[in-house]
């Protein structure tokens, strides 16, 4: 009898150290980074026609905006992160953006590059950081400027703005606040 009692909890002890493994392939880490939401700004100005003189000439700044769908879960290298991957309509770029966070280190990292045509990252990308997106105060969000050739204004303020309007920069920004979470649907 005492045979029977052993074998029998060894072979529980077993199987409970079986279940308490990971399951086979299953590499995902235990946390993950916060999901996120990224659109690029067209910001522009509108010219005032009828400004009499020692009147302002130029409206006040606004834009318009093209929206990436909300980042999705993913495993990196054994890491795990959130991801975009895509294209808006108005620009000739592939963006991919990524918050990385370490299983050994359990810190976070940030990946943004912005590739063109032909696969080479625009001037000033990538850039890599320490994941500054918090939510809370100022740091729920993070603006990365994209360059803009002067042909390729000229589409963007054809295509995008109306007459008399003119671009005066295009930002990539990155943001993790509920506001901006909720917006990240298109209009």
């Amino acid at each position: 009898m005492r045979v029977v009692i052993s074998s029998l909890t060894w072979y529980c002890l077993l199987f409970s150290g079986m279940l308490a493994r990971p399951v086979f392939g299953a590499e995902e880490p235990s946390q993950k980074p916060e999901p996120f939401a990224a659109e690029v700004r067209y910001h522009f100005r509108e010219k005032i026609r009828d400004a009499k003189p020692g009147e302002k000439r130029v409206s006040a700044p606004s834009h318009e905006r093209d929206v990436f769908p909300l980042s999705q879960a993913t495993v990196l290298n054994g890491n795990s992160a959130q991801q975009i991957e895509g294209r808006v309509p108005h620009l000739p770029y592939r963006f991919l953006i990524k918050v990385i966070r370490s299983k050994d280190a359990g810190s976070e990292t940030i990946e943004v590059n912005v590739l063109d045509n032909s696969g080479k990252p625009l001037t000033g990308f990538p850039q890599v950081m320490p994941n500054p997106l918090t939510k809370t105060g100022d740091s729920s969000r993070k603006d990365f400027e994209i360059p803009v050739s002067e042909p390729l204004k000229k589409k963007i303020e054809k295509s995008v703005l109306a007459r008399d309007q003119f671009l005066t920069h295009v930002d990539l920004i990155v943001g993790i606040d509920d506001d901006f979470l909720s917006s990240a649907s298109p209009r």
